[in-house]
């Protein structure tokens, strides 16, 4: 019989991993855990190198069971990796130790027989759980060798092993040949279908040419054996002709297996001699029994297709055993240490999923905060300025503080203009933009250029050799390339569209803001004065609705600090623990999702419900506030005069308070103008890098197939001049 050789592996440890993650993502500290943790990586250790015994499988089976209870602690990825080495014919360690005591039993015992059944239901029971659940959670794509077609072949072929050794017990015990017959039938199936899987192009090289050949011998050997037992039936039952019918078929089969052993692979001689005992035994009732039917029973022999089905008895199933199967269920049956499995680990550290929750509910939380409390808050805060800023009001309420000479805000913000270097500081700024864009600009070509130029080569090669160029053609491997490109392009031509519109901008008041740049006698002398100039009610009505407005303002930052403040104290650990304590009563390692937490959730983010109502009461007042201050507003324009003095002071600080603004703004679009163009120079670079190695692969390729197409010329040419050398006559041999 076959065993699968466990997967090699390296020494790696798990402390360093799970100590950091441990200090990171739990509020613990790691040396709580030290014998934790030397207990795991001995574990671990102990299952590089493995006898074949009993003692080894059950430190596997206890390792295997700590791996499975710690899922429940640990995230999947914890940043240590596991080396991992194919070798034909194997699984995951407990199936492969499991297939490895079934085949070290002495099944010429009916105990022996016995525990071997057991120990290959239980490999099959291994790689059926390593099918339906392991490889199913898998976050990467599994090896060759845990692929489906390679497991479902462990599988059939441990199932063929386990009902091969009922088959031998029912045949020592001497049952019926029915019975019997029945047996071989079903092994014959597992062993055809564990055969027609391994040889799946897929897994083609998992497992090696002998394993093949031996899993087919052993489908025909029972297929055999079947025919043979049910042709004994036949005898007891005076179907003569049937009986040599079957042993006619069960002749074919062996037939059939002695030519697969005709290959060169190598086939166990036990299997060889098992075939020729049954070979031996089937040809000596073939010659009796066609014997007797010619000269006594003379019934005639029905065609193979006439022959009634022999119908199949499965006694096997694949059944991992409980310590593999529901590990975590029995270390937390009884209070004492299950006697294979021991103690779970870690078992007071909280679960994982309860920081899941923790983590969820954070960003929950944060988002609350983010979007319905502050990001309100300053959307208010930006329509308010910009209704006032429309209004021109700033500047008007500063016309009121002093009918000669600047308002000091009018002084702070050219103050901040000169000091940032006015207009020419905006134009220096455009200029390394622009540098920035052509640099941009240059890459994207040069990816460009690269995929022209391998299309114009790789056509001047099909061109030159026509037919004999196989090899798929550049604009259809570069279709996905050229998208990109395209992508990058549009990307690039939007943002130079919107550097125009900052540069237009610029121009159209560069001149107002250098004015910003004069000192204070040039900037005062270059406004007009006002001359008994005096405040209205309008103008006081507007004065007093800022001023409530100013209120609001700082009234809303105490709020938003507020909100934060909570937040930071906000702290759902106890309420998360208890609910998690009641979702894991039954079981410790049931699977817990955030959507399980979604009530308490609730409950818990309604303590900012205040902090919300609030906010919209600030929104129905700053409604309120800006309709009557537009109100007030326009009345005081309709008062006053356009041709007189204080009229036209407002409009030179209204103008230098929007080219104030205008400065601010234009200098952000610059700067994140060039953020933009160096953050896309790092995807442009990637791209460009990406084209260049495709044209390189190409380039290769390309040399390697013109090498190819040059020798088979060369050889052409030989062949050519060999035939048209000169013909020695052979007459002479004769």
């Amino acid at each position: 019989m076959l065993c699968i050789s466990s997967k090699r592996t390296e020494r790696i440890v798990w402390t360093p991993y799970l100590r950091e993650y441990i200090s990171n993502g739990y509020a613990e500290h790691p040396d709580l855990y030290t014998d934790d943790f030397r207990v795991l990586d001995e574990l671990r250790n102990d299952c590089i190198y493995m006898e074949t015994n009993q003692k080894a499988l059950n430190r596997l089976i206890k390792y295997y069971a700590q791996l499975v209870f710690i899922s429940a602690k640990f995230p999947i990825d914890v940043g240590i990796e596991f080396p991992w080495y194919l070798t034909f014919g194997e699984g995951q360690k407990p199936g492969a130790v499991y297939s490895q005591l079934g085949n070290a039993e002495n099944r010429s015992t009916t105990e022996g027989i016995k525990k071997a059944c057991n120990y290959f239901q239980h490999a099959a029971g291994c790689f059926q759980l390593l099918l339906d659940t392991v490889v199913p959670e898998m976050r990467i794509a599994p090896t060759i060798d845990m692929s489906p077609y390679a497991l479902q072949t462990l599988i059939n072929l441990m199932l063929a092993q386990a009902q091969e050794c009922v088959w031998q017990k029912a045949a020592m015990d001497q049952l019926r040949d029915g019975t019997i017959a029945r047996l071989a039938l079903k092994i014959a199936e597992f062993y055809d279908a564990a055969c027609e899987l391994a040889s799946n192009s897929s897994i083609s090289n998992v497992y090696p040419k002998p394993w093949l050949i031996h899993m087919h011998i052993k489908a025909l050997h029972f297929n055999a054996a079947a025919q043979f037992r049910k042709s004994c039936e036949c005898i007891s039952q005076d179907k003569y002709g049937e009986e040599v019918a079957r042993l006619q078929i069960a002749s074919e089969f062996v037939k059939r297996a002695f030519e697969l052993k005709q290959t060169k692979a190598a086939i166990a001689p036990s299997v060889m001699n098992d075939l020729r005992g049954l070979q031996h035994i089937i040809s000596t009732n073939l010659a009796r029994a066609e014997k007797d039917n010619d000269v006594i029973y003379l019934e005639s022999i029905p065609l193979p297709a006439a022959l009634p089905a022999i119908l199949k008895t499965q006694m096997v199933k694949a059944q991992a055993p409980t310590e593999i199967a529901d590990p975590v269920s029995l270390m937390h049956d009884k209070d004492l240490p299950h006697p294979v499995l021991g103690l779970p680990l870690f078992q007071k550290l909280v679960p994982f999923a309860v920081h899941q929750a923790a983590s969820v509910y954070v960003d929950r939380k944060e988002r609350l905060i983010k979007e319905d409390i502050i990001h309100k808050l300053d959307e208010l805060n930006s329509v308010y300025h910009s209704s006032i800023e429309s209004l021109h009001l700033p500047a008007l309420l500063a016309t009121t503080e002093t009918s000669a000479g600047l308002p000091e805000s009018i002084m702070q913000q050219a103050a901040e203009v000169r000091s940032g270097g006015g207009s020419q500081a905006l134009y220096d700024m455009w200029e390394l933009v622009q540098r920035a864009s052509a640099k941009n600009a240059d890459i994207l070509e040069d990816a460009f250029n690269a995929l022209d130029e391998e299309h114009e080569a790789d056509e001047a090669l099909r061109s030159r050799y026509t037919t004999e160029w196989q090899r798929p053609e550049s604009h259809i491997l570069t279709q996905q390339l050229a998208a990109q490109g395209q992508k990058h392009r549009q990307t690039l031509t939007s943002a130079q569209k919107a550097d125009l519109i900052v540069r237009n901008k610029l121009d159209t008041w560069a001149n107002i803001i250098d004015v910003l740049c004069l000192t204070r006698e040039e900037l005062e002398n270059s406004i007009p004065s006002s001359e008994g100039s005096s405040p209205s009610d309008s103008l006081m009505r507007i004065k007093r609705l800022v001023e409530d407005m100013d209120a609001n303002m700082r009234l809303r930052k105490d709020l938003a600090d507020q909100a934060k403040k909570a937040s930071n104290a906000d702290d759902i650990s106890p309420a998360l623990l208890k609910k998690a304590a009641e979702l894991t009563a039954k079981s410790p390692i049931v699977k817990i999702e955030a959507a399980q937490f979604e009530d308490l959730f609730v409950d818990e983010l309604r303590k900012y419900d205040t902090f919300i109502m609030t906010v919209d009461q600030q929104d129905e007042q700053q409604s309120t506030i800006l309709r009557q201050l537009n109100e007030a507003y326009h009345q005081y324009k309709a008062r006053m005069n356009d041709q007189s003095s204080g009229a036209k002071r407002e409009k030179a600080l209204q103008n230098l308070n929007q080219a104030y603004f205008k400065y601010k703004e234009i200098k952000t679009n610059l700067t994140e103008g060039l953020k933009f163009y160096g953050d896309h120079a790092k995807g442009l670079n990637t791209f460009c890098d990406t084209c260049r190695d495709y044209c390189y692969r190409r380039q290769s390729e390309s040399e390697q197939i013109v090498r190819k197409l040059s020798l088979g010329m060369d050889n052409l040419s030989l062949q050519d001049q060999e035939n048209h050398a000169p013909q020695q006559s052979n007459w002479s041999r004769w």
